[in-house]
């Protein structure tokens, strides 16, 4: 036993790519906490705040797949790979690769079980920002060029699961 008593209680459902503490789904911050934060951030500054989100969630991802690159020599397949089951494993949702194609530089990624989705409720729009941004920052990293991101269905606007398209501009 460490001595993290939640972290020991922690459980893993590979299938849904959840944390779980009793019972409860994690990010090591509630879900709940980052949707409330978006919304209010969306009540005041509207698609600004979007795009604050995604720039963070583009740091990190971009971040990630440079030293995925550099430290462990991942060939651009396998950063991809590695950063979906890192996205699995740490709670942000089930991720499966739909479409990668370098020549075209497309990537498509279909999350399914998004927390972000699923702690924000309904909404007219998608709101895995993100998951958006931390894919186009892998994208950037791996087409070597600026990249756009859309999220094409979104859970929160009662699609079945949530669909990321990032192309190169």
């Amino acid at each position: 036993m460490s001595e993290n008593s939640i972290l020991d209680e922690l459980i893993y459902d590979q299938s849904s790519g959840s944390l779980l503490y009793k019972g409860v789904r994690y990010l090591l911050i509630r879900p709940e906490t980052i949707a409330g934060f978006q919304k209010a951030l969306f009540e005041k500054y509207g698609k600004e705040a979007e795009e604050s989100l995604f720039k963070g969630g583009f740091n990190g991802g971009s971040l990630s797949a440079q030293k995925c690159k550099e430290l462990y020599k991942f060939s651009d397949l396998e950063v991809i790979e590695f950063m979906m089951s890192m996205g699995n494993q740490i709670g942000w949702g089930h991720f499966c690769l739909h479409q990668f194609d370098p020549d075209e530089r497309r990537l498509c990624v279909c999350v399914t079980h998004s927390p972000f989705a699923q702690a924000y409720g309904r909404s007219s729009h998608g709101v895995c920002h993100l998951i958006r941004g931390v894919l186009a920052g892998i994208a950037a990293v791996l087409f070597e060029v600026d990249c756009t991101a859309g999220e094409i269905e979104c859970r929160a606007r009662g699609d079945k699961r949530c669909l990321f398209v990032v192309e190169a501009e």
